[in-house]
């Protein structure tokens, strides 16, 4: 009798086990009782249904739970609209990331197959429909992996369907402006023969990886630190947006962007050439390199994917001179190259600059999500976290000798930046002591080059939608028409109320100053200024 009722268990304890051990593993055992609820009264329910139907559900259940634990194991939450967004950047987790999930997910879908050992129990008509109303209510009311599933992909159907407004001059009127930055008696802080700048965006980088800023003796950003104590430094600063698509292309025309990877109407950037990313986007808002070049400048983007990539289709829409990928310098390998290799292509370009003056952008993806290092490693090389941004840290602090030595450095600005802060994975926080519940944080923001002055300044939390006019008021450009939402850090008579809003699609946060450990960043309800300026952005 009781084998018999253990046997009728046994697929329910599997499902225990499994999420059990998975979510404790990622620390969030505040979701286990969600789980535990919700798979028992599904279970339950198809108890009295027939084999067929009962194998149907279960083995449907078990697969959309195993990808959500999935999710939970590997980022500490469900999954996000986000992370379908970005689908088509998987390969950016790394093979052994995406075994790992993989094996999860086959785990849980393998296990469903042992309902078949179960034997029915036939129940009347009525507790069939009461029990399916139950699951119902559950669904729609509770915080279930189900409950969230069908809010991401709801989510996530509004971003995929979403068509902007293309005729849209009568409320964009009120964002164009004719000057960047306001006069006022500011002194420079860059040397009067600086002509060239270089902003390397770091992937996925909060400011709470630096030793500098956690203070936890690590040792993980030697480089980095030297910085602190030699640069211009910007504190509580935080990212605008996330993730990758919309921060390169957020940052450079000072916007927010509500597309951030496929779209049902097979016109997201993902989908679309390179002609039509131009014709679509390439008029649709003002961006730093297409300023420069009216004054000169050739501007270049390097990024470390490969050279016909989604992300180089969308930076070819912003008027650079040159995207440059992999496949340009050392040929292809799986799906990127790795930091070292990027920093050796950045001083190749670097090295071939013969007419100045000259803007270079650089995405390093080594520190990406679910990667490792696949050079340096920290200590016992356990840590991921750890061993990618020393590794990271290791390879720019090369590139900074060279820089440094060479005759660029007096008259070219380098600065160190994010594309977004890192997504705050249950690892990623322990690992570096930080409470980040959001995927907005503190990131770097250094000035380095041009003989300037070692100081630091307070951002006053505002975020990187101040990137391009920032850049523009230290190279004393400024009366071009734009859309740009941020004011320039220098700017002490700008005032904007997006300078302390990051926006995450359908998400907005407000940003405030705080010293590690704090954690300032606050969820706001829709923002409608936003969700008109995706109209103008796209």
């Amino acid at each position: 009798m009781n084998m018999r009722y253990f046997s009728n268990l046994f697929p329910l304890v599997i499902v225990f086990i499994l999420s059990g051990v998975l979510v404790s593993l990622s620390g969030r055992l505040d979701l286990l009782f969600w789980i535990y609820l919700e798979s028992s009264i599904i279970y339950f329910f198809i108890l009295s249904s027939n084999l067929k139907f009962k194998g149907v559900i279960w083995f449907t259940y078990n697969a959309l739970l195993g990808v959500q634990v999935a999710s939970v194991y590997s980022s500490g939450y469900y999954i996000l609209p986000l992370t379908l967004s970005n689908a088509s950047e998987y390969s950016a987790l790394g093979i052994n990331a995406i075994a790992k999930l993989s094996f999860i997910v086959f785990a849980f879908v393998f296990s469903s197959l042992f309902i078949r050992m179960v034997k029915s129990k036939p129940r009347k008509k009525s507790i069939k429909i009461l029990g399916a109303s139950i699951i119902a209510v559950i669904i729609i009311m509770l915080p279930v992996p189900l409950h969230a599933i069908a809010n991401t992909i709801s989510s996530y159907y509004s971003q995929i369907t979403y068509k902007p407004d293309y005729n849209y001059p009568e409320y964009a009127k009120k964002y164009l402006k004719a000057s960047v930055w306001n006069e006022g008696p500011i002194t420079s802080l860059l040397n009067k023969d600086t002509k060239n700048v270089i902003v390397i965006f770091t992937e996925g980088m909060s400011s709470s990886i630096i030793d500098k800023v956690n203070n936890q003796q690590l040792n993980i950003t030697p480089n980095i630190d030297a910085l602190y104590d030699s640069s211009i430094v910007f504190e509580n600063y935080y990212n605008h947006t996330a993730a990758t698509f919309r921060g390169l292309r957020g940052q450079l025309t000072s916007a927010y962007q509500y597309k951030d990877g496929n779209n049902s109407q097979q016109d997201g950037f993902a989908q679309i050439s390179n002609e039509k990313v131009t014709s679509i986007y390439q008029k649709r808002l003002v961006s730093l390199p297409e300023i420069l070049n009216r004054y000169g400048y050739r501007t270049y983007f390097l990024a470390s994917t490969e050279k016909h990539s989604t992300l180089n289709t969308m930076l070819k829409s912003m008027s650079f001179t040159q995207v440059y990928g992999m496949g340009d310098f050392d040929g292809y390998q799986d799906d990127r190259m790795t930091d070292k290799q990027t920093f050796a292509a950045l001083r190749k370009l670097l090295l071939d600059q013969k007419q100045q003056p000259f803007f270079i952008g650089v995405y390093p993806s080594g520190t990406h999500h679910g990667r490792d290092s696949p050079d340096l490693k920290y200590n016992d090389g356990k840590n991921p976290y750890y061993n990618k941004f020393f590794n990271y840290d290791a390879q720019l602090g090369n590139f900074i000798n060279f820089f440094d030595k060479s005759g660029f450095y007096k008259n070219t600005l380098l600065i160190i930046t994010s594309d977004h802060s890192t997504f705050p994975t249950p690892e990623f926080k322990k690992s570096f002591g930080i409470n980040a519940d959001y995927f907005v944080d503190q990131i770097p923001l250094i000035l380095h080059g041009a003989n300037i002055t070692h100081q630091k300044i307070d951002a006053h939390a505002y975020n990187s939608l101040s990137l391009t006019p920032t850049i523009l008021q230290l190279l004393g450009v400024n009366n071009e028409p734009n859309y740009f939402l941020g004011c320039s850090l220098l700017d002490k008579y700008c005032s904007s109320q997006f300078s302390n809003m990051s926006a995450v699609g359908d998400s907005y946060y407000q940003t405030s100053s705080g010293k590690y450990p704090e954690y300032n960043v606050k969820e706001l309800p829709e923002n409608l200024y936003i969700k008109e300026f995706y109209n103008i952005s796209g």
